[in-house]
């Protein structure tokens, strides 16, 4: 027999054979090879194969050829480099039989969307270049045309500003939510559409021409022919495209005299209007507006034009509308009561400007006024939402400023704004002495050359209060002269103050206590400053006393300036116990220092050994 046996053809994919020892499978090809040839083994020994083998041979020689093309198929799909190439050299001629076919557009639409807007979000320069060529000449030109209408508008309105029609107009203006200027330039620009030429772009043929009944008759095909060559001659001697600019470039408005010839250029023909006088921006728009419905309802003649006018004879139609024409208004005789208007504005304008400089001279004054007072330092005055700022400084104790408005002045229509601070003028300083220290009625102050001086006669009390104050005075303040005022003392006082120091109260050797027998000259003591302090609460002035502990020379100084103190102590709570304010007693302790009698004798001794007391006045 002719079969052949291949272990790899016997082999099905998935077969558990696969996963046997090759040496068993060897030997059962061998049996089965054996039983081919031999009919007495094959009678013996059965097979022990699953499947035929010739079947299998079979196969192999009968889908050789299909089993490579499939085999080249696997490896081209499994390697992503061989799919790619195979799939590129069939997309553009998929993509240009499924133009007919919306459903590619349909489907492939959310992927570009999606690439071009990751594109733009990681390099925005790119869909810049793209549009430049485009939108660059569009804004360039939309930019001119604005400019060249708002130039004529602003001509126009300062024109008419004044005039009895230029109120009209700005009442109508008002009223339909239009700009002045606008509103004038329909008024008054002077203009004749007189012929359109719809012209075929790529040919340029004449696809349609209106004209005005009282126009003058040129040959259609002749002028569409002269503006044809005229715009190829721009486009072919100014084209930029090799500098990076575009190749549309053409021709959008010529001016000959009082001759204007604007071009709306299309996808597929440009609109050639020939107008007398300066038209206004609105005719160009109702130009470029005719000629998009025209491109919408034309589109498929329009670039399949080759000469055939047939199928636009509707466009003329469309294209009527657009011969707008505007003239001048003929000019009426203006009643003379016409011009009680203007001179009644003319006045009530003179009356607000005179009130304005009125107003501003008393503002002036005022000023003027208030610079002149000492304590008040102008800063600055202004006009600010209808009223009359004026900021500065103001000391607390100068005058109100609203004292000194001019009787004529509306005081709501000035506000002031005044910062704070100290003056040292010599009137600001006379009147802060005066509120400060609050001098009795034999005291006088004056201003003189620069300084104050003050004359008469106060308390010892009042004279240091107004030491103490003139040494906190800041730097650079006038001089204040004390020296004409005489010392003046209150007599209770003066003679409660003597009884008082010249009180003495005597203690036993080494012992805090005073020495017996003198109970009642502590009473008397205690009484007579009760009486001080009150002969000072009604004179207004603080009273201080202080009490002093005395020890002789005996034994160690700190021992004796601890007992000295101690004395003291005790005397100040036995004049608290009598009823002494004790926020006026003070205790100080002297120790053997301010001895009372130098000397050494026991009498000498027992005199140093004491306590003394002295009276002031002041904080």
């Amino acid at each position: 027999m002719n079969a052949r046996l291949s272990p790899v053809a016997t082999r099905a994919p998935g077969d558990a054979a696969n996963d046997e020892d090759p040496s068993k499978r060897l030997a059962e090809l061998l049996l089965e090879l054996a039983r081919c040839v031999d009919p007495t083994v094959a009678a013996d020994i059965p097979s022990r194969l699953e499947a035929d083998p010739r079947l299998d041979a079979m196969r192999d020689m009968l889908f050789e050829r299909e089993q490579v093309v499939l085999a080249r198929l696997q490896r081209k799909v499994d390697d992503p480099q061989e799919f790619a190439d195979a799939i590129g050299a069939v997309l553009p001629e998929a993509f240009s039989v499924a133009v007919r076919d919306e459903r590619l557009g349909h489907s492939i639409a959310p992927a570009m969307e999606r690439a071009t807007q990751a594109s733009i979000q990681k390099n925005p320069r790119t869909m810049v270049d793209i549009l430049y060529p485009v939108m660059g000449p569009a804004i360039r030109k939309a930019i001119a045309e604005t400019l060249e209408g708002t130039f004529q508008s602003l001509n126009l309105a300062f024109k008419h500003s004044l005039s009895w029609r230029g109120l009209k107009w700005r009442i109508e203006a008002w009223r339909t939510g239009s700009t002045f200027a606008d509103t004038v330039l329909k008024h008054t620009a002077e203009y004749r559409v007189e012929h359109l030429f719809l012209i075929h772009r790529k040919t340029g043929l004449l696809i349609a021409h209106v004209a005005r009944d009282d126009a003058t008759t040129r040959d259609p095909q002749l002028v569409s022919a002269m503006l044809s060559a005229i715009q190829d001659f721009v486009r072919d001697s100014f084209d930029e495209s090799g500098a990076g600019g575009t190749a549309s470039r053409s021709v959008d408005s010529l001016r000959l005299g009082d001759l204007l010839l604007w071009c709306e250029e299309g996808p597929s023909a440009f609109l050639a209007a020939v107008i007398h006088g300066s038209p206004p921006p609105v005719v160009r728009t109702r130009l470029g507006e005719a000629l998009g419905q025209i491109h919408d309802q034309w589109h498929l003649p329009l670039e399949e034009f080759n000469g055939d006018t047939a199928p636009f004879e509707e466009v003329e139609s469309r294209l009527r509308p657009c011969l707008l024409s505007q003239s001048a208004d003929a000019h009426r005789k203006v009643s003379p009561f016409m011009w009680l208007i203007p001179l009644a504005l003319l006045a009530v304008a003179g009356w607000w400007v005179g009130e304005r400089l009125i107003e501003r001279s008393r503002v002036n004054a005022y000023v003027a006024a208030l610079q002149d007072q000492p304590g008040i330092v102008v800063t600055g005055f202004e006009r600010r939402d209808g009223k009359w700022l004026v900021s500065g400084l103001r000391d607390p104790l100068a005058v109100l400023p609203e004292t000194l408005l001019p009787n004529k002045l509306d005081p709501s229509h000035v506000t002031g704004r005044w910062e704070p601070y100290q003056a040292l003028h010599p009137a600001m300083v006379l009147k802060r002495l005066q509120a400060t220290l609050d001098p009795p009625e034999t005291i006088g102050m004056a201003q003189e050359a620069g300084s104050i001086r003050v004359t008469g006669s106060a308390s010892q009390r009042w004279l240091d209060k107004a030491r103490a104050y003139l040494l906190s005075m800041p730097a650079g303040a006038p001089k204040v002269d004390l020296s004409a005022v005489k010392d003046v003392q209150d007599p209770d006082y003066v003679r409660l103050r003597d009884a008082i120091q010249a009180q003495l109260i005597h203690f036993d050797f080494s012992v805090p206590r005073p020495a017996a027998g003198q109970e009642a000259k502590i009473d008397e003591l205690a009484g007579q400053m009760r009486d001080l302090v009150q002969v000072a609460r009604d004179h207004g002035f603080p009273v201080k006393v202080t009490i002093v502990g005395h020890a002789d020379a005996t034994g160690k100084d700190m021992s004796n300036l601890a007992l000295s103190v101690g004395r003291a102590e005790v005397v100040r709570s036995m004049m608290r116990a009598r009823g002494v304010d004790p926020t006026v007693l003070f205790v100080r302790g002297a120790g053997p220092l301010e001895p009372l009698s130098p000397g050494a004798s026991e009498d000498e001794l027992s005199m140093n050994r004491r306590v003394s007391f002295g009276v002031s006045t002041g904080d």
